[in-house]
């Protein structure tokens, strides 16, 4: 179910906006718990098994963590009556993070590029990955999914459409471990240049993403 099959309307829940938002808080500290152990996992696992690919999709699971506690700032902020020093409200917190979560992405995502390209033109020197970073890699596209149809659950059940677009966003990002995983089998099966060409996949995603956190706001 996309963001626009059902329409956002309070009059058709029975769920007030407090309601709502209290749903919006709680799944998304659930999405910081599973990013925060993703990224962990993510990261230690790819660097001992030597796989760029794992090591990409870690950091990319890093900047979802951070998104989500941007998202969680500007929400607390953006919510705020107008005041004296805000005499139109504080909704502009909602746009300077989403610029600076923008510029974060960016950043993060020409590195992953830039540091798979090094890769590429020194075939020889890329290792073969342990097979444990092919467990680690479906792990976590199992859970981003069953992230996925957690928080399209309580989209469904407050009918919100910024929670629907949350959910998909979670759908999303487990595209990324899937490719990762076709990486590093690639690499397991004499190809080992397919690993670090996941990790530039992966950067370019982040790079995709950071843009249009940049031009939406």
């Amino acid at each position: 179910m996309r963001s626009d099959e059902f329409p956002d309307n309070d009059e058709d829940s029975q769920f007030t906006p407090a309601e709502r938002s209290a749903a919006a808080a709680r799944s998304t500290w659930v999405s910081v718990a599973v990013n925060l152990v993703l990224t962990i996992a993510q990261i230690v696992a790819g660097v001992l098994s030597k796989s760029q690919g794992l090591i990409a999709d870690g950091i990319h699971t890093l900047s979802d963590l951070v998104a989500d506690f941007v998202v969680l700032f500007a929400n607390h902020h953006s919510q705020k009556d107008a005041d004296e020093d805000h005499p139109y409200g504080h909704q502009r917190f909602e746009t300077a993070a989403s610029l600076v979560l923008g510029a974060l992405l960016l950043a993060v995502g020409l590195g992953m590029l830039w540091s798979a390209a090094i890769k590429l033109q020194s075939p020889e020197s890329i290792a073969t990955v342990h097979i444990t970073a092919l467990w680690v890699a479906a792990g976590a596209l199992v859970a981003k999914e069953l992230l996925f149809r957690y928080m399209l659950t309580v989209a469904k059940k407050v009918k919100s459409s910024m929670l629907v677009a949350n959910a998909w966003h979670a759908r999303s990002d487990a595209a990324s471990s899937l490719v990762v995983g076709v990486g590093i089998i690639g690499n397991l099966m004499g190809y080992a240049i397919l690993d670090p060409i996941a990790a530039a996949i992966v950067g370019f995603m982040v790079t995709r993403m950071g843009w249009s956190f940049s031009w939406d706001a």
